[in-house]
Formats: C-alpha cells, sequence, structure tokens
C-alpha cells in the first residue's frame, strides 16, 4: 500500500493542510465521529488542527489527529457509516459515525504531547485495488470496490506524498522529517523510536 511516513508539528501540518485545501481535489473527513455526534467534515486547515486542543477523559490532549481523505470522483458518493454502539459500555452512547471506504486516503497527524520528549510520527496511506479486492469479501458493508477509480486514487496520493517529501529538510530513517520537527530534534526531542545521541538525522544538502 503506497504510504509516506513523517515527522511534523503542528506548524508543520498546517502549511501541508494550507496546501491540501487549496488543490480543492479531496473532502476532509474525522475518522471516526464522537459518541452520538455526526461526523466532522472539515473545511480548513485552522479546523482540523483546532482537534489537537481536544483532550482525553483523563484530561491528556490528543495526540494525533486521524483524517480519511475523499478523492473527488473517485469513488460513490461518500456517506458516513453508523457504527451502533452498547450503551452500557459507551457511557450510554447508542452510535457514532465512521469514515469508511475502499479508496479513501489515509492522513495520520502526529504531534508532541503536552510534557513529553518524543514526537508522535505521522502517515499517509490507502488500499491498492489488489488489497482491497482480497478482503472485499470480508466486509462487504463498504459496496463494490469495483466503483472505485484506483487510478486518480493513486495519482492523488503520490502528488500528496511528493509534497510531504518535498517539505522535508532531513530522514529519521526512512521517514521524512519537516522543518518544525527538525528543531524539536535539535533540542533534544525524540523522533518516534529516534533518539538524538542515540540516532543521526540525514540532514538534506544545502
Amino acid at each position: 500500500m503506497p504510504n509516506c511516513d513523517f515527522y511534523a508539528t503542528k506548524e508543520d501540518h498546517e502549511g501541508l493542510l494550507t496546501w491540501l485545501f487549496a488543490q480543492e481535489s479531496c473532502d476532509v473527513y474525522e475518522l471516526a465521529s464522537d459518541f452520538g455526534q455526526p461526523l466532522k467534515c472539515f473545511r480548513s486547515a485552522a479546523e482540523v488542527l483546532a482537534q489537537f486542543g481536544r483532550s482525553y477523559a483523563n484530561g491528556n490532549k490528543w495526540r494525533s489527529v486521524h483524517l480519511q481523505l475523499y478523492v473527488r470522483g473517485a469513488g460513490p458518493a461518500f456517506e458516513p457509516r453508523r457504527v451502533e454502539l452498547d450503551p452500557a459500555a459507551c457511557g450510554g452512547a447508542t452510535f457514532r459515525y465512521n469514515a469508511d471506504g475502499w479508496g479513501l486516503v489515509q492522513l495520520y497527524l502526529g504531534t508532541l504531547p503536552e510534557g513529553d520528549t518524543r514526537l508522535e510520527d505521522s502517515h499517509t496511506n490507502h488500499n491498492t485495488l489488489k488489497r482491497a479486492q482480497t478482503w472485499s469479501g470480508t466486509v462487504p458493508e463498504l459496496g463494490d470496490v469495483e466503483a472505485w477509480d484506483f487510478g486518480k486514487i493513486t495519482s492523488f496520493s503520490s502528488r500528496l506524498n511528493r509534497e510531504i517529501r518535498k517539505r522535508g529538510v532531513a530522514k529519521a530513517g526512512s521517514r521524512v522529517v519537516l522543518p518544525g520537527a527538525q528543531k524539536l530534534w535539535d533540542i533534544g526531542v525524540a523522533l518516534g523510536p529516534y533518539k538524538p545521541g542515540e540516532s543521526t538525522l540525514q540532514r538534506a544538502e544545502t
């Protein structure tokens, strides 16, 4: 499955998301809604970044924001999938919505949790036609694989991944490091499993 793993701060994400929304080639949804709420469709970088201000039940801020991108014209009209919940296990909630679809593109954005010394990784990914066909019988609720234009999806995904790599200023292993993430590294913040003093960034030539 085509993917791009990278390290980025909220400031890095802002630049990438601003570019993404300016392309006007996809709709940006949250992966899963809050209990009992409709699925969010984001219209700007600011709306996405505001999600990092949210907190878990224990009071800690969100460590990552999970998005699903629907490439316009590449599949059936998007419809959130309702998921039934057990109210006894979910604080009384009976449903939520997921953004599901064979041809949706994942964009998961990590951040530096408050008080932590390790930046969460970010990544993109999506199904190939072959993988979707292989698994289609196990998830019939996702509909017809053949209804998706995987050529168009792959073209979009490749463009997104090229933009991420273009913004990179270094690599940690095979993962792209964006400018804000490099600045955190320089002051001692780990990038996932890569730790200053134990690992070395491959910095881009200037």
